[in-house]
């Protein structure tokens, strides 16, 4: 045997061997997937539709809020009334009026207070429904309605003369 007969041998000896241990890879991988591809195929779409899922609804009629409100041991939780002025400041306003994030005059803060309270109302009202240099309207809460961002106002006026 000529010494390239020998060299095309060993190369198809190594060949098969690859081939060998290529088809015992497969065979072990499809028994550990679990070789119905279908199913497997179904698994992996239904855990990305729960990933990209919306968090929640808009409730745009009173039933629909009633169904879709929480539930605690089997008791319904129901909302306590309208929000006081203090609890929408701390919803809405209290993260940049406590800290005077983007420029916002904090609250408690007299002497940042009093030229934008000389403005009047109006303005004061104008600025948290519309938004102000890097106030986002309605403080970035857009369910609250011009009440809710009045009595807000007032809060923090009153807090800061």
């Amino acid at each position: 045997m000529s010494e390239d007969n020998k060299i095309l041998n060993d190369i198809g000896k190594v060949i098969a061997v690859l081939i060998v241990v290529a088809v015992i890879i497969s065979v072990i991988a499809i028994n550990l997937v679990g070789g119905d591809t279908l199913t497997t195929i179904a698994l992996q779409q239904k855990k990305v539709l729960n990933r990209i899922k919306p968090l929640g609804q808009v409730a745009t009629t009173l039933e629909e809020a009633q169904k879709a409100s929480p539930v605690v041991d089997d008791v319904v939780v129901e909302a306590k009334g309208p929000m006081t002025a203090e609890q929408i400041y701390n919803t809405a306003c209290m993260a940049c009026h406590t800290t005077g994030a983007a420029g916002a005059p904090k609250t408690g803060d007299v002497a940042a207070w009093a030229p934008r309270i000389a403005q009047g109302a109006d303005v004061l009202l104008e600025h948290a429904t519309k938004g102000f240099k890097g106030m986002p309207p309605r403080g970035g809460s857009p369910q609250l309605s011009d009440e809710n961002i009045t009595a807000a106002i007032d809060f923090m006026v009153a807090n800061s003369q």
